[in-house]
């Protein structure tokens, strides 16, 4: 019985013990210091233990106790006297309290005993960085490095000189860290995008600090290629779009490779729609040979860049027309060439309007033997939208629905439904279409999620707001004269729609609709007055930054106008810092600004 109360009460007492332990580092870490001290000072009379040490001494020398600190510190001197980082605990409380000649004098004698290992030279650094003082803590670490070269602090020394605004050798610490240890490559790239973010809107003097390093460290690569390539995704980052691809090329020729990361930098140019450069990249692929394992898709996506960069002219269209047929006409008709049939499809649909040939185009691809499931799906999309520009309502719907069956939890399958949503829109069944883009929400493509969330956004904002819905069903009619690119009845519906109905909700979405339209016809200034409409009557609403980012992007690539780009760059920085565009306007602001970022 007498053992089990004295268990109790022993179980008990160590109980009380932790719970005070847990409350004092709680006060510790609120800041609430003297309530830690407090505590800590009942809990050392009890057990004087290393793990109440650092919370304790801190809290003194937070609340400016730096006597009592310094006594605290030489009982563990006392304690451990081989233990160097409670020595400098000690000099530390006397250089607070203004003892500034004996701490010298002591710190001197301190960086003679240290010996190199690791354990001694991160507890002593983190003494130093614990209390503010950055410069002897790298003094440690340079300190350590010479006695113990085996032994290196790369990471810790950049994170010091970072602190104590010693940019140029922070960043050379972080790269040499790279050269010694490539698997650091994504922590250094990391490091350095923040460097390049705190960059002032205004100032370029990051980039080309980061630039001028690079450079040096790629004249020294003789087998590697990791500062190449780190060059690359600085000149993409700052959109130095061309030298990027030289780079690339270069990089290429040395290594003498297939050309992946050439393929990979084209595709990137695709999706940021810098479509010369993504030509020259898809060329650079092609001239290597049918050989190369990116021959055929470089093809593939070559002509769909060409498409997008022509002028519309019978002569542009007549070209890539002949460009498309010799291609086909020089591979073998295996799956492998669906994907390119696929896209010459879509090109005589849209491009040409030869919606015939389109079909058969896309019915001589689907009866390929042993096509691929996806390809064939794609297929049957790419069908659809060719029986949607003929009227074919039901037939498109039904295409559709196929993919969407046969795909459920696929992206195709998704994509196939969002295509159900839309044509239930335009055929102003907007109930319908609301139940299907709810599941698209949630859909694991967010290009699919986000265009289910903007339809869906669009009919809630403005379906019942008059009672006949005349207004939502004008618009809907309208986007499907658009998509058929039957642009004057399209202009004349949505120009209806503003007259009849001034004020409605609809005005800015309209003004945005205009203005893709005029801007596919190559009526850029009819283009801007649309999006002007919107900043000045429309500015508080969802779209005002989306229209302020089209202007800064028609005059700076349509006009050659750089200088106002610049300022409605810049307009979005300042009045819509929540703006998805913020990052994109920031580089582009940058770019604009000089010409120094194109010296090499």
């Amino acid at each position: 019985m007498r053992f089990l109360l004295v268990f109790l009460f022993t179980s008990i007492f160590a109980f009380a013990q932790q719970s005070n332990q847990q409350i004092a580092y709680q006060y510790f870490i609120n800041g609430e210091y003297e309530k830690a001290i407090a505590l800590y000072e009942d809990l050392l009379e009890l057990n004087f233990s290393v793990s109440y040490y650092y919370p304790y001494y801190t809290s003194l020398l937070k609340i400016e106790n730096y006597n009592q600190a310094e006594l605290f510190a030489k009982r563990f001197v006392k304690k451990y006297p081989k233990d160097l980082q409670y020595q400098l605990a000690v000099i530390i409380a006397q250089d607070k309290s203004g003892k500034h000649k004996k701490a010298s004098y002591a710190y001197t004698q301190l960086f003679k005993k240290i010996n190199g290992s690791r354990i001694q030279t991160q507890n002593l650094a983190n003494t130093f960085s614990r209390n503010g003082m950055y410069q002897k803590a790298l003094d440690i670490y340079l300190i350590s490095e010479q006695i113990n070269p085996n032994h290196n602090y790369g990471i810790q020394k950049a994170q010091l000189f970072g602190k104590i605004e010693e940019v140029e050798s922070m960043l050379n610490e972080y790269l040499d860290e790279m050269e010694r240890n490539p698997s650091q490559r994504k922590m250094v790239i990391s490091q350095v995008q923040k460097f390049l973010d705190n960059d002032g809107i205004k100032s370029d003097k990051n980039y080309m600090l980061v630039k001028k390093l690079l450079l040096s460290k790629v004249r020294e690569e003789k087998e590697r290629t990791d500062f190449t390539e780190m060059l690359i995704w600085l000149f993409m980052q700052s959109h130095q779009f061309k030298m990027a691809l030289i780079q690339a090329k270069a990089l290429d020729r040395r290594t003498k490779s297939d050309g992946q990361a050439v393929y990979d930098l084209a595709s990137s140019f695709l999706e940021k729609e810098h479509f010369d450069l993504a030509e020259q990249a898809y060329s650079y692929i092609i001239q290597k040979g049918n050989e190369n394992p990116f021959f055929v898709d470089a093809n593939i996506k070559r002509l769909y860049v060409l498409t997008k960069i022509s002028s519309f002219k019978n002569e542009d269209l007549s070209i890539i027309d002949d460009a498309y047929k010799d291609i086909i006409n020089s591979l073998v008709k295996n799956k492998s060439i669906v994907p390119l049939l696929s896209n010459y499809a879509h090109f005589q649909a849209f491009y040409l309007h030869d919606l015939i040939n389109s079909e058969n185009t896309l019915k001589e691809a689907m009866q390929i033997p042993a096509i691929d499931k996806y390809d064939l799906a794609e297929c049957k999309m790419e069908y659809a939208d060719v029986l949607l520009l003929q009227g074919k309502i039901w037939e498109s719907m039904l295409y559709n629905a196929q993919v969407e069956k046969d795909f459920k939890e696929h992206p195709l399958g998704h994509e196939a439904k969002l295509r159900i949503a839309k044509i239930s829109y335009y055929q102003g069944d907007f109930q319908w279409a609301q139940a299907q883009l709810e599941t698209l929400k949630a859909s694991t493509s967010k290009l699919i999620a986000n265009d289910a969330m903007q339809l869906s956004l669009l009919i809630t904002d403005n379906y019942n707001l008059d009672t006949a819905e005349v207004a939502m069903q004008l618009f809907a009619n309208a986007d499907l004269f658009k998509y058929q690119q039957k642009f004057d009845r399209a202009l004349q519906t949505y120009d209806s729609i503003l007259i009849i109905f001034p004020g409605h909700s609809l005005t800015d979405e309209i003004y945005m609709r205009k203005a893709s339209i005029y801007l596919k016809n190559g009526k850029v200034r009819e283009a801007l007055a649309n999006y002007e409409k919107i900043e000045e009557n429309w500015n508080y609403d969802i779209l005002a930054d989306d229209a302020l980012y089209k202007r800064a992007e028609i005059y700076e690539n349509k006009l050659n106008d750089f200088e106002s780009a610049m300022k409605l760059y810049e307009k979005i920085l300042l009045e819509y810092n929540s703006s998805i565009y913020v990052a994109e306007a920031r580089k582009r602001f940058r770019f604009l600004r000089g010409d120094n970022l194109n010296n090499n």
